[in-house]
């Protein structure tokens, strides 16, 4: 520096000698040139200090600003906490502004609602840790060591951390300090293949310093004391090298040419050469990962996950610990990768560290139920205090889950934990109210936010009555439960009514069950047959014979209405399909229409009756198997001589298939019998493409699981309808299959639902919510050629999205409207700030949160429409098109003739009259 300073003083002189010889000749020549520059070197004062002024107010502006957006920003976050991208921008101009007390209070407001990136911490330590001048600033920098450390496992962090352990070496009790920091730091990261090695050698460095300063100064003298120290001090080093040499890091072949340099010796010791190449061997294996995660991107999932499989074959639970750790930080919102690894650390059963994993896990993914439920039962584990447990519980239900089946499995979990909480062979009237409190509170709960799609299977209530039941000794209160379970909208299912039974038949008594089973049989609508076959065997094994013969009356007579009610629909249907036969088999088979009627009693109603009978063989049982086969073959005969051909081969296209003559006979198509034994493991599925046929159906739903059969209806022509069943081999895989829902096969958007008996099924609610969801978006102008990978391109970059959809139409054309939902609601919330009026092309899109209007309902019925009744309108349709006047034909007649007469009053009747109206002559009549 002082070489560059001389340098430039000396450039300075030169320049100001050339300039004063250059203005003394000037001056010789031009003597008046000097005052006029004198007046410009004024001139330039004047503007230099105007410019610093202007610079003075522009920073003034400039700092304005940044208070405004501060200001801004900071009622945001008080408004929305969980909007990340407001807290790093609002730390961000704190930084610039230079505000250390409100950047130290926006760091650590962030933290409270959101782990912080390695950047973030780096950034905050370096900025405290030179602050520290008392005793409580390096209790507040330890402090939040210790909170980095419990976001993530970022070995630059824990460099920070020796390095300020380092720090306080001249401190009381210092250097055991700094040797716990770099132990800890060896225990969280010294397994890092990649980075590791920093840690150890930073140890080496500092353990090499202290054995440099214990060198004896040339003519010293050297103690006994003075050896001891060294020796100790050299073994330290020593093991330090060997402990690093076992371990599998990148570049470990320098550290082995480094150690040999510092013994001064180009051979070790056996065991450290045995473990080295036992520890190297092992990197080849581990290079390939490392290779991978090196060439891929963030956040490189598959390369770890593959990663964590090779691991988990060793058993060696550090280093497992350690690549989940790294995998965690560049997947910190991966809710499937969090799962796995507490799953592995339940194994452990480690008591501190799975606590930890756990907490952070809720923190990254708070809205992962599986996380929570998970969570809870890893605390009853380890035997948690209530008052932790209910903390827990409640943290968990007011994270905001985006469905109700959530809320539920918390609700569950929490309920178990209080039910084993119970000590039945001690006091327990304590433990048990609040048993039954919070399950009540949980029924209410789920209630009062979803209604009945809360809890559909009434899992709690059934829980609750087991309970009374069981341990309570309690069957009143049992059955007080199912009495509200069945009036809440399940008085229809066989399967409640059955599990009732199955309570009361453990721990009830033969007179209610009867009276379940009666009541059940009078009820149920969806499976009666499993009603009557409890109700005949309850009475062989527990009634006499009046009452078996009773139950077998009662059950006879109720299958037989129920069966009326299913002719009856059922003829309904064929009705339907008769007319629909007639449309399409005067237009397609007029020729052999009238053939066939000829055949079966000539033309007119008696012959098509008979040809109906012939039809409803067709799907008949095996009975009438041979007169269908019969009417095929005559069938396939008449074709045949309308079509001679002397060569098959020539023309093969008139040879009349057997499905084809199937097909002829039951003119208006194939029909496909509800089989209600099969509901369970059958899905419904319609709006598919008339031209799809099984294998396409096939190869959609085979993902979802094993399939045995699939049955298209279709039409007298052999074609699909559009509609069909896809049967599979367990439930499971219906489950799966109705998440394909609204999923695409040629184009078209395809409905998929539960197989029911629709002639018998009850209404269905509305599938999607009506509630506010606060992570999901509703947008609309969306131009009809955006796509759904081009929605979640445009989305994907405000937070993890969870499902995109696209609404259209039947036909598969897009209705210009979408729904996009986010995993959390603070994504949603940034979402719709920052794309509600974007303009894409000509359009201009809105973007707000979905808050669909509650569908209407009738608000009068077919009784209370009646004459007088007033307006005539339903939430179905509007007026009438016809408006039939109420005025009678008689006073409308009287009131336009003319009598002839001059009498006032018939002219009086005759205005009144004329301008009557509907509501006049209702009022009229009334009075009357």
């Amino acid at each position: 520096m002082n070489v560059l300073n001389k340098l430039r003083m000396s450039e300075i002189l030169q320049n100001d000698e050339a300039n004063s010889t250059t203005k003394e000749i000037e001056m010789d020549e031009q003597e008046h040139e000097d005052v006029e520059g004198d007046d410009h070197d004024h001139e330039d004062i004047s503007q230099k200090s105007q410019s610093s002024s202007d610079s003075s107010e522009n920073e003034d502006e400039e700092e304005s600003e940044l208070h405004s957006k501060i200001d801004t920003l900071s009622t945001q976050i008080s408004q929305n906490p969980f909007i990340y991208d407001n807290h790093i921008e609002k730390i961000k101009l704190l930084k610039q502004l230079g505000d250390l007390y409100r950047l130290r209070d926006a760091r650590a407001d962030m933290s409270k609602h959101f782990p912080l990136t390695e950047e973030l911490w780096l950034d905050w330590l370096r900025d405290e840790i030179p602050l520290i001048s008392e005793d409580k600033d390096k209790k507040r920098v330890e402090e939040l060591f210790e909170k980095a450390f419990g976001d993530y496992q970022s070995v630059p962090v824990w460099l920070e951390y020796v390095q300020y352990a380092i720090g306080l070496m001249k401190e009381k009790n210092g250097l055991p300090l700094v040797r716990d920091a770099f132990e800890r730091a060896l225990s969280a990261v010294g397994l890092h293949v990649s980075q590791g090695s920093n840690i150890w050698d930073a140890y080496r460095e500092f353990e090499n310093a202290i054995l440099s300063g214990l060198i004896p100064q040339p003519g010293a003298v050297v103690t006994k004391e003075d050896e001891e120290a060294f020796a100790l001090q050299n073994q330290k080093v020593h093991q330090l090298f060997k402990r690093q040499l076992a371990v599998p890091l990148l570049y470990m072949q320098n550290t082995l040419d480094e150690y040999k340099e510092w013994l001064g010796e180009d051979i070790i010791d056996i065991n450290t050469q045995k473990a080295f190449d036992k520890a190297f061997e092992k990197l080849q294996h581990l290079q390939a990962f490392e290779d991978k995660l090196i060439n891929s991107e963030i956040p490189q999932l598959q390369t770890y996950q593959e990663y964590i499989q090779y691991e988990l074959k060793s058993e060696d639970p550090s280093r497992i610990q350690c690549i989940f750790e790294r995998a965690l930080k560049e997947n910190c919102l991966n809710t499937d990768l969090w799962l796995q690894y507490t799953t592995y650390m339940d194994k452990l059963k480690l008591k501190e560290q799975i606590e930890s994993v756990y907490e952070r896990a809720v923190r990254n993914c708070p809205w992962s139920s599986q996380l929570w439920v998970k969570y809870l039962l890893a605390m009853e584990r380890q035997s948690a205090q209530f008052e932790k447990m209910k903390g827990l519980a409640e943290r968990a239900l007011l994270v905001g889950f985006s469905q109700a089946s959530d809320y539920l499995s918390v609700w569950c979990q929490y309920c178990d934990y209080l039910k084993r909480r119970i000590n039945w062979d001690a006091d327990h009237e304590e433990t048990l109210e609040t048993f039954r409190l919070s399950t009540q509170s949980a029924v209410n709960y789920m209630f009062e936010n979803f209604g009945n799609e809360g809890d559909p299977g009434a899992v709690l209530q059934q829980y609750l009555s087991f309970v009374e039941a069981k341990f309570c000794k309690n069957m009143e209160r049992a059955r007080e439960i199912w009495n509200e379970v069945m009036q809440a909208g399940h008085g229809a299912e066989a399967a409640m009514w059955l599990q009732y039974y199955r309570l009361e038949r453990m721990f009830g008594d033969s007179k209610h069950c009867r009276r379940i089973l009666q009541k059940a049989l009078n009820s149920v609508t969806d499976w009666p047959e499993s009603i009557t076959q409890a109700y005949i065997q309850f009475e062989r094994e527990e009634g006499n014979l009046e009452q078996y013969d009773m139950a077998v009356l009662k059950c006879e007579a109720q299958l037989e209405r129920i069966n009326e009610r299913r002719a009856q629909s059922e003829q309904s249907q064929q009705e339907l399909k008769t007319k629909d036969q007639q449309a399409h088999g005067e237009k397609t088979f007029p020729k052999k229409r009238k053939q066939v009627e000829a055949k079966y009693g000539g033309a007119g109603d008696s012959g098509l009756q008979k040809k109906r009978k012939v039809d409803h063989l067709a799907s008949a049982k095996d009975s009438a198997e041979p007169a269908v086969k019969k009417v095929k073959e005559e069938i396939k005969e008449e074709l045949q001589e309308e079509n001679p051909t002397s060569d098959k081969q020539e023309d093969s296209s008139r040879v009349i298939s057997e499905e084809e003559s199937n097909s002829r006979v039951i003119l208006h198509g194939e029909s496909v019998k509800h089989d209600p034994s099969k509901d369970n493991i059958t899905v419904f599925v319609s709006n598919l493409d008339f031209s799809v046929e099984d294998e396409i159906v096939k190869g959609f739903f085979e993902k979802c699981g094993e399939i045995t059969n699939i049955r298209l209806v279709r039409n007298y022509k052999g074609k699909s309808k559009g509609f069909g069943y896809v049967e599979f081999t367990d439930s499971n895989a219906v489950l799966k299959a109705l998440k394909l829902d609204r999923e695409f096969i040629n184009g078209r958007p395809v409905f998929v639902s539960r197989c029911e008996d629709r002639s018998v099924a009850k209404s269905q609610p509305l599938k999607f919510s009506t509630n506010l969801e606060k992570n999901k978006l509703f947008i609309k102008g969306l131009p009809f050629t955006m796509t759904k990978e081009d929605l979640e391109t445009m989305f994907q970059v405000h937070g993890k999205l969870k499902d995109v959809r696209m609404v259209t139409y039947r036909n598969g054309k897009p209705k210009g409207i979408a729904y996009v939902e986010f995993t959390d609601e603070q994504s949603a919330s940034q979402a719709v700030l920052k794309t509600d009026g974007t303009v894409i092309g000509d359009n201009t899109i809105s973007v707000a949160l979905s808050h669909p209007p509650e569908r209407k309902t009738s608000l009068l019925t077919r009784s209370d429409l009646s004459l007088g009744s007033g307006k005539k309108e339903t939430a179905f349709r509007g007026k009438a098109r016809t408006q039939v006047t109420l005025l009678p034909r008689a006073l409308r007649q009287s009131g336009q003739q003319d009598t002839g007469s001059g009498d006032s009053s018939q002219e009086k009747v005759k205005t009144e009259t004329t301008s009557m109206n509907n509501a006049d002559f209702r009022a009229m009549l009334l009075k009357k």
